[in-house]
């Protein structure tokens, strides 16, 4: 899924930018890796390649990953920058 690009459902997500930019969801979520780490545990793919946390009630989901992993494993990955930053300093 591309900067600005709709889901599966119709959300505007935004998952990067084009320099390699983190999202500003994925920034703010960095500071919260409980919340993050949740989220990388509950979407994980189904056996059809969809996201089995993301399924509606006619049982299709978004595919995997979907906007909610990605953001969460961009989060994951800004946390571990900035904890590399301070134990380096």
């Amino acid at each position: 899924m591309t900067r600005g690009s709709t889901g599966d459902r119709g959300h505007r997500v935004s998952v990067g930018g084009a320099d390699n930019e983190p999202s500003s969801m994925a920034a703010e979520m960095a500071a919260m890796p409980v919340v993050w780490r949740r989220l990388l545990v509950a979407h994980v793919p189904d056996r059809l390649g969809r996201c089995s946390a993301c399924r509606t009630s006619s049982g299709s989901g978004e595919r995997w990953p979907c906007s909610l992993r990605r953001i969460a494993e961009e989060a994951e990955r800004i946390y571990e920058l900035e904890l590399g930053r301070a134990v380096g300093e």
